[in-house]
């Protein structure tokens, strides 16, 4: 009985010591010099009692069970220093329990208390040594601290079960070894203090053969997830060279898949005007994956997100539509600029604390990327507008430069008509007759070259946004002025549908202008985009079809449609972001369509864009509200405005004979 009680010691002495050093390691607690101390306590006290320097006795107890009884004072020094070394533990856990959050929190509410079920069904052990006659039934919580700790790694991955089977084995191997020598030499040769010496020996080793064992054992076992590891922190260490936001969230999606091997990725980004996070990019490897277009701020998972700022396990994403691995926020101070969802890893793997780590990295790295390429983006978008501004100048300055010589041009046709009506005597009929029909002509392109001077002046001009009362065809007139001489150049014909009635509405008619004539070029650039690259058939049209028509007396609908190179179901929705454009880079700029949709938007409007793909047209759609309420006067004083436009415009026009 003795022999066997100080061969159950052997693991007895060590359980507190145990317990308190996984606390530090699942809490990261650096605890060096404490750890060290109560493993050399421990092997200490153990010594005493093999060398008999702490005496016990034992005691027959309850049929056929033997205990022992303390002897001397040095029993209860070690069952002193073994419940302080356990109490000590627990204070660190809940410590730790009370700033905890998300998965971690509830691995800590598990861990605490299977253990403290373990701890105290395994201390009722100690009443029949200290003389409590009470058998120890307690010892029942150590099987219920086996089924919660077990819950714990199934339900929150407490543990990654092939590493803790493979730890459990090596462990077990190592202590076969080191106490299978001593019972040889005990059993077979009868060398019993010499199987004392080895087992002593062989005891102090054994925690250093079995972490040497482990390493090289896990570092086999994990050598997949930490080629993949390393490849993320490589990716995360390049992020800041990328400037192109839509690329950089592209590449990320991408690497996630491909290098991690799950089943799916998806990046989502902050719209603050929309008060959503937007999907932005997603890939599936497997099948094709739905996912929510978007989350609202109020949404439950990006509230959780705010509330621990930390990954959140799949168990913790509560959705019946969608099975989350791994959602991984990108915080910069206390703002979540988006968010990464993970599908689940190949062959049912969990994520376990090192790749929740390395994602953390990832997004961090992520979040400061994005702030750089949206900072890049602003910076290129200030610069585009300048230039934009300083070529609105220029056009302007041209117009005016071109206009003096128009106006010269008018008056000389009204003076050359003047002195032909003087020669009328002189100058045969028939040569009259021609010569008059020439200056006509000719009167009437240089009308032609004045109007459009005038609608390239408004349409130039710095827009004030303000929105007043206009008819839809007025806008028709400038955007045609301006736009119709590119539609002949490059042999487009234009059809229009137009509305057979007056419509009125509240608008800024240089804005609204400028989302036409954005459209039509975008059109022009698309047809001849397919001509120049000898895509078209026999059937290929080069045409551009206007419609204006009203859905019902409040909404204003305008189909803009055209026979060009169509657009992938994929960038229906993108093209009207910043710097997003299916032209070549030294074709457009991207902002021609984003800014079209902020024109709409803020007319409180839609524009949205269809197409049946590559090669078979677009069509963009207009939705623009009907002034009804405009008051009688309100139109009349639009009108006079507009008439004395008119006038002025006349008096350019036509010079008085």
């Amino acid at each position: 009985a003795d022999f066997y009680w100080k061969l159950a010691h052997l693991g007895g002495e060590f359980i507190s010591v145990i317990f308190t050093h996984i606390v530090f390691l699942f809490t990261s607690l650096n605890r060096r010099k404490i750890t060290i101390f109560i493993y050399l306590q421990a092997i200490i006290f153990l010594l005493l009692y093999y060398f008999g320097i702490i005496k016990v006795k034992i005691s027959f107890l309850y049929g056929a069970l033997y205990y022992i009884k303390p002897a001397d004072i040095g029993y209860f020094i070690s069952v002193t220093f073994w419940i302080l070394i356990a109490v000590y533990g627990f204070i660190e856990l809940f410590k730790y329990y009370k700033k905890s959050q998300g998965v971690k929190r509830n691995q800590t509410t598990y861990l605490f208390i299977g253990m403290l079920c373990g701890f105290l069904g395994g201390l009722t052990y100690l009443f029949p040594i200290f003389n409590i006659n009470i058998y120890p039934f307690g010892q029942l919580g150590i099987a219920l601290y086996s089924i919660i700790i077990v819950y714990a790694i199934l339900r929150y991955r407490l543990l990654d079960i092939k590493v803790a089977l493979t730890r459990a084995g090596i462990f077990v191997s190592v202590y076969l070894f080191v106490l299978g020598i001593p019972f040889i030499l005990g059993y077979k040769y009868g060398a019993w203090q010499a199987a004392t010496w080895v087992t002593v020996l062989l005891a102090t080793s054994g925690p250093f053969i079995y972490l040497f064992l482990q390493r090289r054992a896990e570092n086999i076992i994990r050598k997949e997830q930490l080629v993949y590891q390393q490849a993320l922190r490589s990716t995360s260490s390049t992020m800041m060279l990328n400037k192109d936001l839509d690329k950089l969230l592209r590449v990320i999606v991408l690497n996630v898949v491909d290098i991690v091997k799950v089943e799916w990725a998806a990046v989502y980004l902050k719209d603050e005007k929309q008060s959503k996070y937007i999907l932005k990019h997603h890939r599936s490897k497997i099948r094709e994956v739905v996912l929510p277009g978007e989350f609202t701020f109020d949404s439950e998972l990006i509230k959780r997100f705010y509330n621990s700022k930390l990954p959140l396990i799949g168990e913790e994403i509560h959705s019946q539509e969608l099975k989350v691995g791994l959602a991984v926020p990108c915080f910069l101070d206390s703002n979540m600029i988006g968010f990464l969802l993970l599908g689940d890893k190949p062959k049912g793997r969990i994520y376990d604390q090192s790749d929740v780590n390395e994602f953390t990295l990832l997004a961090n790295q992520t979040a400061l990327a994005i702030e750089n390429c949206q900072f890049y983006s602003k910076e290129r978008q200030h610069q585009q507008y300048l230039r934009v501004s300083s070529l609105d100048r220029q056009m302007a300055g041209l117009a005016h430069e071109i206009d003096n010589p128009n106006s010269a041009l008018l008056s000389s046709l009204g003076s050359l008509e003047l002195a032909l009506d003087d020669l009328k005597d002189v100058i045969p009929a028939d040569k009259m007759e021609y010569a008059k029909k020439k200056i006509e002509r000719a009167r009437f392109n240089s009308k032609r070259i004045s109007k459009m001077i005038t609608s390239v002046r408004e349409f130039s001009r710095a827009s004030t946004g303000e929105v007043n009362p206009i008819k839809f065809e007025w806008i028709m007139e400038g955007f045609l002025n301006i736009i119709e001489p590119q539609f002949k150049y490059n042999g487009v014909n234009f059809i229009q549908e137009a509305l057979n009635e007056a419509v009125w509405l509240r608008a800024n008619k240089v804005e609204i202008e400028q989302v036409l004539v954005n459209l039509g070029a975008n059109s022009v650039q698309a047809i001849n985009e397919i001509w120049q690259k000898g895509d078209n058939t026999l059937e290929s049209k080069k045409e551009i079809t206007f419609k204006a028509y009203k859905i019902d007396s409040s909404i204003l609908r305008i189909d803009f449609s055209d026979t060009g190179g169509g657009i992938v179901k994929e960038m229906l929705e993108q093209v009207f972001l910043d710097f997003v454009t299916t032209k070549g880079s030294a074709e457009g700029t991207g902002l021609g369509l984003s800014i079209s949709r902020k024109i709409i938007q803020k007319h409180n409007g839609k524009i949205w864009a269809e197409s049946e793909g590559e090669n078979k047209g677009a069509t963009f759609h207009i939705e623009l509200p009907i002034a009804n309420d405009l008051s009688e006067e309100e139109r009349k004083r639009a009108e006079v405005e507009r008439g004395n436009q008119g006038k002025k415009d006349m008096f350019i026009q036509d010079f008085p004979k």
